[in-house]
Formats: structure tokens, C-alpha cells, sequence
């Protein structure tokens, strides 16, 4: 039954983001990415203000929901869409009374 569900909400899930992962800082102290992890969910594209880890007050772009937690993916990892580059803002893994499900991660410029 449960496997069922999951095949439908899949099928809303068609669009494909690339997450790459910060690996070290060049001499400028400007961050530098490798290693990319393509992730397949819905893409929504929504301004809304928001507060980050540290209680401050953002401006998220939009969010990216993905089956299943993405445990991998950090807020040291940038998200590419086409030819845009987003930072990630927050990473929320929600549950049910079944465990985690499902992976909202929110993004910004």
C-alpha cells in the first residue's frame, strides 16, 4: 500500500537539480565546489522571508522537494538549475508516524 503511494507522489516529482558539494577555498578565500549529485523532485519557485540557522532573517527563491530524507546534501552545497547557481538556506527532513518521507530544501541567491 504504501509503495503505491510513493509511486504517485513520484510522478509529480519530474524536475532535476544538480547539488555540488564545497571542497576546499582558494587563495582569494573564495570557495571552491566538485563532486556533483544529481537529485530528481519538484521545483518551486517562491519568494517568501524566512530565518537560517542563526535566527537571521532571508529571502528564500523558492524550494526543492525530494522523496525520501537527502542526508547527503548540506547547507555547504550549492544548487544548479540550468544555468542558474542558488545557496542553500535550509534543510528540513519531514516525518510521519513512519519515519522521514520526504526533504524540503529551501533556496536563495
Amino acid at each position: 500500500m504504501a509503495s503505491a503511494i510513493y509511486t504517485k507522489v513520484t510522478e509529480f516529482f519530474t524536475d532535476s537539480v544538480v547539488f555540488t558539494a564545497r571542497a576546499s577555498v582558494d587563495k582569494y578565500n573564495k570557495p571552491t565546489f566538485s563532486g556533483n549529485t544529481t537529485v530528481t523532485g519538484r521545483l518551486i519557485y517562491e519568494t517568501v522571508k524566512s530565518k537560517d540557522v542563526q535566527g537571521q532573517e532571508i529571502v528564500d527563491v523558492g524550494r526543492f522537494i525530494t522523496n525520501g530524507p537527502a542526508t547527503t546534501i548540506t547547507l555547504g552545497h550549492r544548487m544548479v538549475v540550468g544555468a542558474d547557481t542558488f545557496t542553500i538556506n535550509a534543510i528540513d527532513n519531514i516525518s510521519d508516524e513512519n519515519g522521514a518521507h520526504h526533504t524540503v530544501i529551501r533556496f536563495g541567491r
